[in-house]
């Protein structure tokens, strides 16, 4: 399975997730995430279950009786290598803005988004990945491909 870049609602809707992150956990509805990270609850939805198959979380169901209340959302990834993409955001977003003043200030023709691509392509290349670089859904799918694919069908239509 090949995984594609992330666009930028999913990356809004995985911030806004983070944000609710505790000791144990957070459980926010699809509702809260839609509306927060101002997309539609399909793109939530859709945003949860790549990160689940890309393995960053994991998310148990509660329920009272026949009736889900909640999702439990728990992070999958080394809250070391969250803590770097975290400060690496906060990099690109001061630089982001730095380079944006300077052109404005130096009242330079063209666009400084050439500029900022470049610097947050520096920024990301810096980071490190996790240990192997392989998520746990991709270490599955290498050990056992048919295991991975029936995990995913399922959560294809549980959603």
């Amino acid at each position: 399975m090949k995984f594609h870049r992330i666009t930028p609602h999913q990356g809004r809707v995985y911030q806004v997730l983070l944000s609710y992150f505790g000791n144990k956990g957070c459980f926010p509805s699809h509702s809260t995430l839609a509306v927060e990270s101002g997309v539609s609850e399909r793109t939530v939805r859709n945003a949860l279950r790549e990160a689940r198959m890309r393995g960053w979380i994991t998310w148990t169901n509660k329920r009272i009786g026949r009736r889900q209340t909640s999702n439990l959302y728990q992070i999958t990834v080394s809250s070391t290598y969250v803590n770097e993409v975290l400060n690496g955001l906060r990099q690109l977003k001061r630089k982001s803005a730095e380079i944006s003043h300077f052109f404005r200030r130096q009242n330079l023709p063209g666009s400084p988004y050439f500029y900022i691509k470049k610097a947050s392509q520096k920024i990301w290349n810096g980071l490190e990945q996790p240990s192997d670089g392989l998520t746990p859904w991709q270490r599955l799918f290498r050990d056992n491909p048919e295991a991975a694919m029936n995990q995913y069908l399922t959560s294809y239509r549980t959603q």
